[in-house]
């Protein structure tokens, strides 16, 4: 195949902005915990002048706006080679990153408004992403697809509602979320190992809702993990090997393994609720802190995906 790698620097604004995901106005920025990245890759069959863009990116969702923006300046670019019909955009889903880059109001009460600051930073960080993995592509690179178990990084944040899908599907399944991953590996004809992408079912709400510091959560940590490795001692976001953990069917699939709780500690009512009210159920673990959590469960999910690259 012909593949081509990229990453690109996507953190908007640090300070008193608000953040989406939670949907609560009183969350805003107060500092940066981990930067939000944009990782880009193209590919080919070598005997096709057809390509495929895929971006990984650190956000909560993949606007319309988006999609259509990122494809309008590539397609600028590079006249017939990339438009909206053959590019691909995937979010991490991390809850504790920069809002207002929708079109739509509903999805920017929470920066009460659309925030053309952010949407820049956004599209051209993608953008800036394919064009570095434009620039490194290149033939004769070998893909090899593994998949295995990772079964202490999620859970079923609704078990109470999982019981109620048909049996017929249940029955399909050892348990209530999907604990597979799968990593694509890329390797040069020269042996460069060049790129990985890994996809694993789990949602980035390592950092909860009282979070006020910018983060690509647990993904955006095994990410970090990965490059390092590879890179050595190359800056985070500036080595070749370009690492994405990728986002799967993660429907109600939380990385908060303890489970909800009520602030004493007994377990939520099978509808979420301490009281008779939603706001006092909180999820946790495995870790202390939603900072340890980010770190233990991201952990997991490089050692998994390592050991399948491998």
């Amino acid at each position: 195949y012909k593949v081509g790698a990229g990453i690109y620097d996507v953190t908007g604004p640090p300070a008193e902005y608000g953040m989406m995901g939670y949907a609560m106005t009183g969350q805003t920025t107060r500092g940066i915990h981990l930067r939000l990245r944009a990782r880009a890759y193209i590919f080919a069959e070598d005997n096709s002048d057809e390509r495929l863009v895929f971006v990984n990116v650190d956000i909560c969702m993949v606007m319309e706006a988006v999609k259509l923006a990122v494809a309008k300046n590539l397609s600028s670019l590079y006249p017939g080679l990339y438009d909206e019909k053959n590019i691909m955009i995937s979010a991490t889903h991390t809850h504790a990153g920069p809002g207002g880059y929708s079109f739509y109001a509903l999805y920017d009460m929470t920066t009460f408004g659309f925030s053309k600051s952010n949407f820049d930073t956004v599209v051209n960080g993608i953008v800036q992403a394919v064009v570095q993995a434009h620039e490194s592509f290149r033939p004769n690179v070998k893909l090899t697809l593994n998949a295995g178990p990772l079964t202490n990084a999620n859970r079923n944040r609704s078990p109470s509602s999982y019981p109620l899908n048909p049996y017929e599907e249940r029955e399909q399944y050892s348990g209530d979320t999907d604990t597979t991953m799968t990593v694509l590996r890329m390797d040069s004809e020269d042996g460069e190992e060049v790129a990985a992408i890994a996809w694993y079912a789990v949602h980035c709400t390592s950092m909860n809702n009282t979070n006020r510091l910018i983060s690509s959560d647990n993904k955006g940590y095994a990410s970090y993990l990965f490059e390092k490795l590879m890179n050595g001692q190359a800056l985070p976001g500036h080595g070749k090997f370009v690492a994405a953990f990728g986002q799967s069917n993660e429907g109600d699939v939380s990385p908060n393994i303890n489970g909800a709780h009520c602030p004493d500690g007994s377990p939520c009512a099978p509808n979420s609720t301490c009281g008779g009210t939603s706001q006092t159920c909180i999820a946790t673990g495995p870790g202390k802190t939603d900072k340890e959590s980010t770190k233990i469960i991201g952990e997991r999910q490089f050692k998994a995906a390592v050991h399948l690259y491998n």
